[in-house]
Formats: structure tokens, C-alpha cells, sequence
């Protein structure tokens, strides 16, 4: 009896650390935010709720989203945009939910992405499938013992259906189905996020005559970090990533295929340093590895695989408050990498093609601004801007390339 009573206390002291270190988290940030600070994966962000929905807690009261880049010469109203919330029901249970058009950046089931792709597929021959758009997903996050647990579920569907008078009608239909799951808990000195997602997407054509065309989809992912506390001002942030693609389609008097598969495997080690409330310096280097092989088609083609190997990469980035309402950032993104191509005819006829590419690199800027204890504004700052001096002044250039908002209440 006695040592259970220890046990409790022990849970509870170890959890009252837990939250103790996660409530002192600033409620603000966003995608912008990342951005102006290289893209960085090694900060505590919100935009990490779309990854691991058990952030919610941390976030809880809080309404949040992106305005989005400026206008494209197509017309889209600020590409990027989403909005979010997260309600506390009490000190345990938070409920949220994200709601994202066709054009959320990253890769979450908060992304329509998958399902579209197969629907451009599908209407190679025709516009027969719509393409999929506000996607809503709704989260829950829980406080148990050590740990806080998080779930979410987002769904998206579309419907084509034509019946002309005549007769021969046809339907259309895609749909994606999300979900994910994610836990926050400490070990010792080490702080663990962790969370994994399935995507289902999927794309149905029945004609009015003749046999249905169906494709099918499935992306695994799966996203860790451990933020380890190393002394009062350096924490150490070994990350990890990992995503693999399938798929199948079914077409009428032709044999069921397969589409091409992919795996993508992401490793990085960060750092954050915290020198006292005012300047946060982070990010490392990283290597990412992809391949994707499209399977051989009898008598056509062969089997194609593509894979590169992508190091280093380098997201670094710093913030740091001028004054209570204002804070800049810093950032720099740089990557080198090896593509190799490879035709497998058969086992004694292999063509191999190997290039070095260099992914998008430079210098990033962003500003956030903070409006009394509540709302907060954070943007990149288009580099333009900077280099144009006094040029500004009248100049019809944009100011901020990308925007994101939240209030904290």
C-alpha cells in the first residue's frame, strides 16, 4: 500500500514537470514563423499539431491559421491558407480542429495532396473526377499520467454525378481519408514527440456504359523528435522522418497495376539555444533519402527507380525580441544532393544515370508581432524589401511573402 502511494506521487511530480516545462511555452508562431527561421523543423511550433494533434494541449484556447503568400497571376486567394482551433474542456481534455483547403503546406492528413493526385491521374482522359478541397479534421488531445495523447481524424470528399435525359449517366467521386496519432511525454531529462498518420485517398469512375475505373492510395507517415535538455540554455534535438507511398488502380479490360511506390527517410540533429527570454538561435544539418521505383509494364517498359540521396541540409535560424510587441528572425536553408536514375529491362541489362543537384538555398527574414498577450502576427518578409532600401517608399513590391496569425485567449 505504502509503495503504491509512492508510485502515485512519483507519476504526479513527473507529470507536474512535464506540464510545468510545456505550459511555459509562448502561445504564437505558425508556418511564417518556420519560415523566416530557415525552415526550421527544431523549434516548438503549433504548426506541429497538424504532425502530432497531442500539441493541442500545449495550444489549447487558441484560434490560429495562415493568411498565405500573396495573390499568384492564376487568381488564388492567397495560397496557403487554413484555420484552426483548439478549446479546452478542462485541464485534461482539449478538442480542436484544422480546416485546409487543396493548398495546405506540408505533408499531414490535413493535406488533400494524395487524393488529388490521383484525381489529375484519373482525368488524363477527361474531367470526370473533382478534385478534392476543404478538408476538415478534427482533433483530440488528452493529458494521462507522464504522457499527453493526442488523436485526429479529417475526411474530404467529392461527387460527380451526371444523368442526362437521354439515359447513359455517369458518376464521379473521389474521397481521402486521415488519420493520425501522437503523444508528448518526458523521460528523465528528455522531452518526447512523436506522432504517426495514415492517408487513404481514392478516385471512382462509372461510366454510363462499360466497367468502373478505380484508383486507391496509402501514405504512411511517421514524425519524432526528442528534445534533449543538455544544460539551463542548450537543449539537443535529434529528429527523425518517414513517409511511404502505394498504390493500385483497376481500369476496365486492362489488368490490374500498381503506381509507383516511394520512401522517404529524413534524419536531422538540431540544437536550441536560449539565451535568456530575448534570442533563441536553432536548427543543424540533416540528410533525407528518397526512392521511388515504377514498376515494369510487360513488353513496354521497364522498371524504373529514381533515389537520391540528399546531404547535407541545413535549416538554421534565429528570433530574437527587439521589444515586447516585435521579433526578428533570421534564417539560412542550403542542400547538395546525388539523383541516380536506374532502367531495369532484366537482370543483365541495368542503364544507370547519377547527377548532382542543389535544392533551393538562401537567406530567409521574418518579423512577428505581438498585440498585447493575445494576438499575435508572424510573416516572412520578402528579401526585396531589404534590398530596395528608400526604394520603398511609393514602391508597389509586397512586403511579406507569407503571413500566419493566432490569438490565445
Amino acid at each position: 500500500m505504502l509503495r503504491s502511494f509512492y508510485s502515485i506521487i512519483l507519476v504526479c511530480v513527473t507529470s507536474a514537470a512535464l506540464f510545468a516545462q510545456f505550459d511555459d511555452t509562448q502561445r504564437t508562431g505558425g508556418y511564417a514563423r518556420l519560415l523566416g527561421m530557415g525552415n526550421n523543423p527544431y523549434v516548438v511550433d503549433p504548426y506541429f499539431t497538424a504532425v502530432n494533434p497531442a500539441w493541442a494541449s500545449i495550444y489549447s484556447n487558441f484560434l490560429w491559421g495562415d493568411l498565405g503568400s500573396q495573390q499568384t497571376p492564376w487568381g488564388n486567394d492567397g495560397v496557403g491558407q487554413f484555420a484552426g482551433f483548439n478549446f479546452r474542456v478542462n485541464r485534461n481534455i482539449t478538442f480542436g480542429g484544422i480546416l485546409s483547403r487543396n493548398d495546405f503546406q506540408g505533408l499531414s492528413i490535413s493535406s488533400l495532396a494524395p487524393a488529388n493526385t490521383l484525381v489529375n491521374d484519373m482525368n488524363q482522359a477527361g474531367p470526370r473526377v473533382i478534385s478534392l478541397n476543404n478538408n476538415l479534421e478534427l482533433i483530440g488531445a488528452f493529458r494521462l499520467g507522464n504522457a499527453i495523447l493526442g488523436v485526429g481524424v479529417a475526411y474530404a470528399s467529392s461527387v460527380n454525378d451526371v444523368n442526362p435525359p437521354q439515359g447513359n449517366s455517369s458518376e464521379g467521386s473521389a474521397s481521402q481519408l486521415g488519420l493520425n496519432v501522437g503523444i508528448l511525454t518526458k523521460l528523465g531529462p528528455i522531452v518526447l514527440d512523436a506522432g504517426a498518420s495514415i492517408i487513404l485517398p481514392g478516385a471512382t469512375y462509372s461510366p454510363g456504359t462499360g466497367g468502373e475505373t478505380d484508383y486507391s492510395g496509402t501514405v504512411i507517415g511517421v514524425f519524432g523528435r526528442a528534445f534533449i535538455r543538455s544544460t539551463s540554455r542548450l537543449q539537443l534535438v535529434p529528429a527523425v522522418g518517414f513517409i511511404s507511398t502505394s498504390g493500385s488502380y483497376d481500369i476496365p479490360n486492362a489488368p490490374t497495376g500498381d503506381f509507383p511506390s516511394s520512401t522517404t527517410i529524413a534524419v536531422g540533429f538540431g540544437i536550441n539555444y536560449q539565451v535568456g527570454d530575448d534570442i533563441l538561435i536553432a536548427g543543424g544539418p540533416g540528410l533525407r533519402i528518397e526512392s521511388t521505383t515504377e514498376p515494369e509494364v510487360d513488353g513496354l517498359t521497364p522498371e524504373l527507380t529514381e533515389s537520391s540521396f540528399i546531404f547535407p541540409i541545413w535549416n538554421l535560424g534565429a528570433e530574437w525580441k527587439f521589444a515586447d510587441w516585435i521579433i526578428g528572425r533570421l534564417g539560412y536553408t542550403a542542400s547538395t544532393g546525388q539523383n541516380t536514375e536506374e532502367e531495369k529491362f532484366d537482370m543483365n541489362r541495368v542503364t544507370e544515370n547519377v547527377t548532382t543537384f542543389y535544392g533551393v538555398s538562401g537567406v530567409t527574414v521574418g518579423l512577428g508581432f505581438r498585440f498585447g498577450e493575445t494576438f499575435s502576427l508572424d510573416a516572412t518578409v520578402n528579401e526585396d524589401v531589404l534590398r530596395q532600401g528608400l526604394a520603398n517608399i511609393g514602391g508597389n513590391g509586397p512586403t511579406f511573402a507569407y503571413l500566419s496569425a493566432s490569438l490565445a485567449f
